[in-house]
């Protein structure tokens, strides 16, 4: 028996090899803690659906609901978590379940195998983390929707060179425009998560009459996930559809970061940055730098590289349920969890952005942005357009 672990629910009283269980738990256990709210959401109602079909008694089920109920509580006020000793946050859940209400704990797993409740697990919380993210990101178009509201010229660029005449009003109405077309790919995302993989065992089923219709309804879900080989079969793919509705909304939150980068600089001078959102420099005193902008940058393109991450996890295995699904969760939670710190900091750069409107002004009066016009002009006089272009450009 392991000396450095709880008892695996896989133990059959064999010795247990304490390097085997540190290499193949790793930092699995301190990942779960994310998940012990909607593991014990899971619970409670597969409890419920055991008790429906009839497979455990009522007082049974009180003493397990009962106790489900109590863990949840005591969770929330702070007395318990997932120990470095648990395998994983059911096996934290089941152990501290069966010692406070006895032999009737040990029945909680009945008809269920880790394999589906973990992926039911994960697909609980990307519902709320999509929930949460969806919030963000509107809040963000929101406040691109308020500086629109802007009649500042601003010049557009090819090439990072100056091209032809814009509008801050244009510039931040793309910006809004990109955002809620990566909201619709965030809505596909939520696709994957419609049903409920809780009853499909360790991929195969389980030969009871489980409730499975009844416990997907009472979790949210549209229904039991059918066929039931299809469950282990998908693992990861609800992950990397959010993930990749993250690295769209990250490659747009980038281009934007980029684009106030560029603009708050003294050589462009197009706009301030707020103050409380800068930093200052450690040696030169009159310094305010963009680190705010710099980082969020950074953390889009991570935002890409944990999706990689995630996708490489998947690569090429074989269907059914492998140990390698233990590493989604890592590129799962830091992709969300930059986003999550992204998005609002990004909404207040955007809101505290002050617009240099004289040299705006001065910059719009360059008569090379009209360069296309003034050729057109000409075409509309008669030239063709090659001749008028050609005439535009000696001049220029």
């Amino acid at each position: 028996m392991s000396h450095e672990f709880h008892a695996p629910v896989w133990d059959r009283g064999e010795p247990i090899d304490d390097e085997m269980m540190r290499f193949t738990v790793g930092d699995d256990w301190w990942w779960d803690r994310r998940l012990v709210e909607v593991d014990l959401a899971g619970s409670l109602a597969h409890v419920d659906g055991l008790l429906e079909a009839g497979v455990i008694e009522a007082p049974d089920h009180a003493l397990l609901h009962d106790g489900l109920e109590e863990l949840r509580e005591a969770h929330r006020r702070g007395e318990w978590d997932v120990e470095s000793g648990d395998e994983d946050v059911h096996s934290a859940i089941e152990r501290r379940l069966t010692e406070a209400v006895g032999e009737a704990g040990k029945r909680l797993h009945t008809g269920r195998s880790r394999n589906d409740q973990v992926a039911l697990d994960v697909r609980l919380w990307l519902r709320e983390a999509a929930d949460a993210t969806e919030a963000a990101l509107i809040a963000l178009i929101a406040a691109c929707a308020r500086a629109a509201r802007s009649a500042l010229p601003l010049p557009g660029y090819t090439h990072l060179r100056r091209a032809m005449p814009s509008s801050v009003r244009d510039w931040s109405e793309a910006h809004r425009a990109a955002l809620e077309a990566s909201a619709e790919d965030l809505a596909g995302a939520r696709r994957r998560l419609r049903s409920c993989p809780l009853g499909s065992g360790a991929g195969y089923g389980v030969p009871l009459p489980l409730a499975r219709e009844s416990v997907a309804d009472a979790l949210g879900f549209e229904g039991p996930e059918l066929p039931v080989t299809l469950t282990q079969l998908s693992r990861g793919r609800a992950e990397l559809a959010y993930l990749s509705a993250l690295e769209s909304i990250a490659l747009d939150l980038g281009k934007l970061a980029g684009d106030l980068w560029l603009y708050s600089s003294a050589e462009f001078g197009f706009a301030s940055l707020p103050v409380a959102l800068t930093t200052g420099s450690s040696l030169m005193p009159h310094k305010r730098n963009p680190d705010a902008l710099e980082l969020l940058r950074a953390h889009c393109r991570q935002v890409g590289a944990e999706r990689e991450a995630l996708a490489r996890v998947l690569a090429d295995l074989p269907s059914g349920y492998h140990r390698d699904f233990q590493l989604l969760k890592p590129p799962l939670f830091r992709a969300h969890d930059r986003m999550a710190a992204a998005l609002p900091i990004a909404v207040r750069l955007v809101d505290g952005l002050e617009w240099d409107s004289e040299r705006l002004e001065g910059v719009a009066a360059d008569p090379a942005l009209r360069s296309v016009e003034r050729a057109l002009d000409r075409v509309r006089a008669g030239e063709s357009f090659r001749d008028a272009y050609r005439a535009e450009s000696r001049e220029d």
